[in-house]
């Protein structure tokens, strides 16, 4: 009889992500799975508890209990790089300007592979919302390693990016009180990964697709599944509504929604060549989906670190700065970066450190800086008169 070896996955990053997607699908495929978080607290109460449930909204038939894992702190270097060496797949979720945090303990363990003679390739898979994370984090890496180590990492090692189709969010009271680890899902099972990133086969893992033409993919849906989300979430937090889903339910605001989605729909259909329903079907799907009451989303995680999602290559400006490139003005668009310009939720530092910007260099200094086009180009001015009319709306 032959005896499979055991499957381990190492996921960086216990969040949301990581414990509410990453983990449900390894622990569907079978894994051992072990987490590195830096947050003591929840390392702390990973340990002690030993388990979490996940509830996948509008579909509890699908409810899962996660157990049988590992968590280490992110300070346990000798055990990571250890868990590294055995991993048959790593996955990351730990937030993009964080890479530079586990660059030193990815570079560890590679080391300690190539001295070790490792030969299975390994795959690292990289969760991130971010502007080109794979490119970032390999050279992150690399530049820590020397000789066999770099060879060993060029040779054997894939940084693939995958995008995050499912949400996952904070369990209700109730969920909490019987176990404060739980997690609330949505019913999205897919992880389209790149492809061409991949060293040897791709890892077996459950909902984990490899895809071509990866990079078109994710602009494709960080230019409408999240740029639909921010044009909700943003004026829909001025509004004064509390979850995406009463949002999402506004007419105006869905007017708006679908007006943004046309905009950068058909901008993605000239560069890229997508097919023009498809593309409107994909609009259609990321409404309904952000219309359903059954999954209770908080705007303010939606619109949560406006300095980033306002960047040049995010979710707004992007899609904005495609469409004028493809001759249609962006008027939704617009109105959507207006309204992010103004949130100011008081929990969020991120929020608290534009609102600084603007007051201190005025909205035309930080769209200069933050979001990093001309405010006397089209796009700016269009952008501060939107601006203009969000702050007429807010005084009344």
């Amino acid at each position: 009889m032959v005896v499979k070896p055991e499957r381990r996955a190492l996921v960086f990053g216990a969040g949301k992500t990581g414990r509410g997607f990453i983990a449900h699908l390894l622990a569907l495929s079978g894994y051992r799975i072990a987490f590195v978080e830096k947050a003591q607290e929840l390392v702390a109460l990973l340990r002690k508890r030993g388990k979490y449930q996940i509830h996948i909204m509008g579909a509890p038939e699908k409810d899962i209990a996660i157990g049988g894992f590992e968590t280490l702190s992110s300070q346990e270097e000798e055990l990571i790089a250890d868990r590294i060496i055995s991993a048959s797949v790593v996955f990351v979720s730990i937030g993009g300007p964080n890479l530079p945090e586990i660059a030193p303990q990815l570079a560890r363990g590679v080391g300690f592979a190539a001295v070790k003679e490792r030969r299975e390739p390994l795959n690292v898979i990289l969760c991130e919302n971010y502007f080109q994370p794979g490119k970032w984090l390999r050279q992150l890496v690399r530049d820590r390693l020397t000789g066999r180590g770099r060879e060993w990492f060029d040779r054997h090692v894939g940084i693939v990016e995958a995008l995050v189709l499912r949400s996952s969010v904070e369990p209700t009271p109730e969920m909490k009180l019987q176990e404060p680890l739980s997690l609330q899902a949505q019913d999205l099972w897919e992880m389209p990964a790149d492809k061409g990133a991949f060293v040897g086969d791709v890892p077996q893992v459950e909902g984990l697709v490899a895809i071509e033409n990866f990079q078109g993919a994710l602009i494709r849906k960080l230019f409408t599944y999240n740029a639909i989300n921010a044009v909700i979430a943003y004026p829909g937090y001025l509004k004064g509504y509390q979850l995406l889903s009463e949002a999402a339910n506004d007419p105006e605001l869905i007017k708006v929604a679908r007006q943004a989605s046309e905009e950068s729909g058909e901008a993605l259909c000239k560069t890229f060549g997508f097919d023009a329903q498809e593309q409107k079907r994909m609009g259609e799907a990321a409404i309904e989906k952000f219309q359903k009451r059954e999954i209770v989303d908080p705007i303010e995680r939606n619109a949560h670190d406006p300095l980033r999602k306002l960047g040049l290559h995010d979710r707004l400006i992007g899609p904005a700065c495609l469409a004028l490139e493809s001759g249609i003005k962006p008027v939704a668009l617009s109105q959507a970066i207006g309204a992010a310009l103004h949130y100011d939720h008081p929990s969020d530092s991120a929020a608290q450190a534009l609102q600084a910007t603007i007051r201190e260099k005025g909205v035309r200094g930080a769209i200069r800086e933050v979001c990093e086009i001309d405010p006397e180009g089209e796009l700016g001015k269009l952008v501060i008169a939107a601006f203009q009319r969000w702050s007429v709306e807010r005084e009344r």
